[in-house]
């Protein structure tokens, strides 16, 4: 009934903050692929079976605008970062067609990037992946801490990094068996790599440049890329930057015995802490960057079976991050606590306020008077009032609301006196659109 609408959704805008979040996840169906690769690291090696269930990853890397909405929110909210993730690396001095905010977050640490994860999480109104604890009960907020692989909710419908697992089949792109996602050839026009000849060569460039109309020119290694007919470097489905630009913190400990264990019992979230096989406890890494060439070298650090470490309180300026989550419907109203007792129906959502829930799920709210909700979580709400219809909210957008019929957000305004819905109109101003009346 609502698809059309959340997918008018995908920028989410803070109104009158002049900035936006990118929203755009791909889903990876339920289902086997094969993962690593022969006869190059031995790390790689065996090439094995995997089957994973659905899940969604986002289709561009994290961008640096997106680090900064979710990260300044979040040092207001109770989570600190690292001093290196307040200067990561944007655009070249000479380069003035895109802003450092469309290029991929860097020099963030495995620490901050999982914390991020949690804050866009909060922020987004879902359920968050990461806690200090196995019981799950204190979110992972501050601080350096080596989580668990029993101190994730896998279940929760917040975001979180990727397993080696779901990044390397999202990566794939559904071919098998290739180097890259586009076969086993590489060349300057189909990702940003060491002396590729795009303008940012020894550095990085904006998410989702590769779209076709990338420019490329000779390079000792672009391998002839200038010549060729600039093309949308999007994988099979739909992911872009999987290879080069930067590489991709994933989830997982690395363990250089791992492919071959016959006694793994969790493959999904890799190793724990303790049973990883080298005594240097390095997390994972993939895809490889914009410093990486794609000769033999180092073991082909651009191939999708290439297992990249690095310590994860190191930060890199070819080191970045994109994120999952589980295809988890949650309960309306996350976050809702009861005020009274059960028998009252009264509850409190601190972005929400109170309200009063009835029998048949028609909800009464001070402001809003009589209406009737659906939805999920507090990400994902829709209302029916009974003179406008339904509208769309959540909690990084109360109290605008979005009318899918007319294409527009309204506001829903207090004037000393009154309560009234407005338009928020091309110059600014607030147009009146009418009155929502108790049921």
């Amino acid at each position: 009934m609502f698809a059309q609408a959340v997918t008018l959704l995908f920028i989410v805008l803070s109104i009158f903050a002049c900035n936006a979040i990118t929203e755009d996840l791909v889903t990876i169906g339920s289902g086997s692929f094969y993962m690593g690769q022969e006869g190059i690291q031995e790390d790689e090696e065996p090439l094995h079976n995997v089957f994973l269930e659905a899940f969604e990853i986002d289709r561009f890397e994290t961008s640096i605008g997106d680090w900064f909405l979710i990260s300044d929110w979040a040092r207001e909210n109770g989570y600190d970062f690292s001093d290196s993730s307040n200067s990561p690396w944007g655009r070249p001095y000479w380069y003035f067609q895109s802003t450092n905010e469309d290029f991929p977050m860097n020099r963030v640490n495995w620490y901050d990037a999982i914390k991020w994860c949690n804050a866009k999480s909060e922020f987004m109104g879902r359920s968050v992946a990461y806690y200090t604890d196995q019981n799950k009960k204190t979110v992972y907020r501050t601080g350096e801490i080596d989580i668990q692989n029993s101190m994730v909710d896998w279940k929760a419908a917040g975001y979180r990094l990727p397993t080696e697992e779901e990044w390397e089949k999202a990566a794939r792109g559904g071919l098998h068996n290739k180097n890259y996602p586009w076969g086993n050839y590489i060349d300057g026009a189909k990702a940003n790599y060491r002396l590729s000849g795009d303008p940012f060569d020894d550095g990085s460039s904006p998410v989702g440049y590769y779209n076709s109309n990338q420019i490329i020119t000779a390079a000792d290694l672009s391998l002839d890329g200038e010549k060729k007919f600039p093309t949308d470097q999007a994988n099979g489905f739909g992911l872009y930057d999987v290879i080069g630009n930067v590489s991709e913190w994933c989830w997982d400990w690395f363990d250089e015995n791992w492919y071959s264990r016959k006694n793994r019992t969790n493959t999904f979230s890799g190793p724990s802490y303790l049973g990883v096989s080298v005594e240097d406890k390095m997390r994972i890494h993939r895809g490889g960057g914009y410093k990486d060439g794609p000769g033999k070298e180092e073991g082909k650090p651009l191939r999708l079976a290439f297992r990249g470490i690095e310590y994860p309180y190191n930060s890199r300026r070819s080191i970045g991050f994109r994120c999952v989550r589980a295809l988890t419907k949650e309960e309306l109203w996350l976050g809702s606590v009861v005020f009274g007792s059960k028998a009252q129906h009264w509850f409190y959502l601190n972005w929400f306020g109170y309200y009063y829930r009835s029998k048949d799920d028609w909800i009464f709210h001070p402001d809003l008077g009589w209406v009737y909700a659906t939805g999920s979580g507090s990400y994902d709400n829709w209302i029916y009032f009974p003179e406008c219809g339904w509208m769309w909210t959540a909690r990084f957008t109360f109290p605008y609301f979005f009318n899918n019929e007319k294409n527009a957000w309204y506001l829903l305004q207090q004037n000393k006196k009154e309560y009234g819905w407005f338009l928020q109109t091309e110059d600014g101003s607030l147009e009146r659109w009418g009155r929502v009346h108790s049921r």
